[in-house]
């Protein structure tokens, strides 16, 4: 099957189906997906997405996020919002999630660049603690890892603006709960810089007009994802709890028992 799903509103949509885990089982397709935004799905996306089976849209976005391009309404699907960024780290990084009263344009870089952000801070820095941080204690990864244990909340897509940053670890979880390697995880984290990669060579174009040099390779390093990015959340997981599974264990409540129980649902 073809991992990547082609929509005319989104750039990044994956079937998370078809990697191998250590016991040398295979994920089972059609049970996990990841997202950019989904405000632009057209008419004929909403039919083909329907056709997907999905019956869970989780979304790791903060409310201003939602609030401007608003996720569609689909029969028979239920959707969750549980923000993956604390509200004082959006504020102390001055992020648009915290631009009360200011109009948003129609991609969050233009916020970031409007913010001020790619003049105050360096975004490889950002990221490496925002990855480093997201992992423990976050109640949007608690909820969707308690999501994924039920039968009737699968298929489940989950997403947040870009769908590599906090969709990034949120895939990360799922597949390290069902016993995928860590140099498999990072191979799906990274295929976002080539599905991203003709929009964002577009955006960083067109950026490049308004910003200096030194802005747009800044902006460039917002856009894409990087092994290091993944490696500081194997790295807090590993310096917290230890390893792995004393981390699904403690975070999650996934002992020995729910991730059999899980793992016999979601492999084969």
């Amino acid at each position: 099957m073809n991992r990547i799903i082609p929509f005319q509103g989104t750039h990044n949509f994956r079937d998370m189906g078809g990697y191998r885990t250590a016991d040398g089982r295979t994920v089972k397709y059609g049970l996990f997906f990841r997202s950019d935004e989904l405000t632009a799905l057209s008419a004929q996306d909403l039919t083909a997405f329907q056709a997907l089976k999905i019956r869970t849209i989780f979304d790791f976005r903060d409310g201003g996020e939602a609030r401007h391009k608003p996720d569609p309404a689909v029969a028979g699907v239920q959707n969750i919002r549980v923000s993956a960024v604390p509200e004082d780290q959006i504020s102390r990084m001055n992020l648009p999630g915290a631009m009360q009263g200011r109009e948003r344009s129609q991609h969050f870089i233009e916020d970031l660049v409007k913010s001020g952000f790619f003049k105050q801070f360096r975004a490889n820095a950002y990221l490496l603690e925002l990855y480093a941080r997201l992992p423990i204690n976050n109640p949007s990864y608690k909820r969707l890892m308690s999501l994924i244990q039920c039968p009737d909340n699968l298929g489940l897509l989950h997403h947040c603006t870009a769908g590599k940053d906090r969709t990034g670890v949120g895939a990360a979880l799922i597949l390290l709960a069902l016993g995928v390697p860590e140099a498999t995880i990072m191979e799906d984290y990274l295929l976002t810089n080539e599905t991203m990669r003709a929009y964002n060579d577009m955006q960083l174009q067109r950026l490049g007009r308004h910003v200096d040099e030194a802005e747009l390779r800044n902006i460039e390093q917002m856009l894409g994802v990087k092994e290091e990015f993944m490696e500081a959340v194997f790295g807090t997981i590993k310096m917290t709890y230890g390893n792995v599974d004393a981390y699904l264990a403690g975070e999650f409540g996934l002992l020995e028992e729910e991730r059999e129980a899980l793992q016999e649902m979601c492999l084969e």
